[in-house]
């Protein structure tokens, strides 16, 4: 009677076990970066406009500078943070300032570009100061991280640095920005 009863214990822990998501294979992840040089693509499509072009971005701890251009390479904007704030310079514009990137882009370029989240997204990660959701692949990449109420989509990772994303997808409400990481340098 002992052995029936340690039996349907071990088979109710197995059935219990059997239910759990298997963990990924091996979590591919990079060091955090502090200093890094990003260019590459990127596309914005919402309900007003759609637009495309490149950037090139410089990013340290204590300041951040994109150049955002056309797809012919001129000059679009050019976004400053330091610990004064954030400065926004547009062509044929006054130059704009503001406490953060998010509520100048929104007031300037109409949609919010989410610069504090893309520190983090950028390099497949979650910004560690706000709660969020993640799903990886087999190899333990990140496949799908929602934080902030947005929606990063990992389309494609470099194939010399298999944990750095080549491809996002930033979605939100009726947002989308499309970034392809053409060259990193860490400094």
């Amino acid at each position: 009677m002992h052995y029936r009863l340690v039996a349907a214990l071990l088979v109710l822990a197995l059935v219990g076990c059997a239910g759990l998501p298997a963990a990924p294979a091996a979590v591919v992840e990079s060091p955090v970066l502090s200093s890094w040089a990003l260019q590459g693509r990127i596309a914005v499509q919402s309900d007003e406009q759609s637009l495309s072009g490149q950037f090139s971005w410089q990013h340290h701890a204590d300041r951040d500078e994109i150049l955002m251009t056309s797809p012919l390479g001129q000059g679009v904007a050019r976004i400053v943070r330091d610990i004064e704030g954030v400065v926004l310079e547009m062509p044929n514009q006054p130059v704009r300032h503001a406490p953060d990137v998010e509520s100048l882009t929104r007031e300037a370029l109409g949609y919010v570009l989410p610069v504090a989240g893309l520190v983090w997204w950028v390099q497949a990660r979650p910004d560690p100061g706000s709660a969020f959701e993640v799903t990886h692949d087999v190899s333990g990449r990140i496949t799908q991280l929602r934080q902030n109420g947005w929606v990063i989509t990992y389309l494609q990772y470099a194939s010399d640095a298999p944990a750095r994303p080549r491809k996002l997808l930033v979605t939100r409400e009726a947002l989308e920005i499309r970034l392809v990481a053409d060259n990193w340098q860490v400094e």
